[in-house]
């Protein structure tokens, strides 16, 4: 019990210690530092992919729709627009999917 007393009021002298000097030039990220950046800029390039297709399926939307739109309003005749009320709106996401559909079983 003594032992810790005085133990716990010494107090510390300062001390120097010397670190050794590393030169900037020499440390390199290694091993670790490679496969981090690689993994990493393999993701950015599949969401740039993946932000590239979905891009291209938005405007081919938005282009089907715009000449949906012109079809019907060539359709109509001068005096039919007016009063003519709730248009119909096609589905265009079946035109532009991704994927083609399921195969019949």
């Amino acid at each position: 019990m003594r032992t810790a007393a005085l133990l716990l009021a010494a107090t510390p002298s300062p001390t120097t210690t010397t670190t050794p000097k590393v030169d900037a030039d020499l440390v390199t990220p290694g091993l670790w530092g490679f496969v981090l950046l690689f993994f990493l800029a393999l993701a950015v390039y599949f969401l740039g992919r993946s932000m590239a297709r979905r891009v291209r399926r938005v405007n081919q939307r938005a282009r089907l729709e715009a000449e949906l739109q012109e079809a019907e309003a060539s359709d109509e005749g001068p005096g039919e627009g007016a009063g003519s009320g709730g248009h119909e709106r096609l589905d265009t996401s079946a035109a532009v999917a991704d994927e083609d559909p399921p195969a019949p079983r």
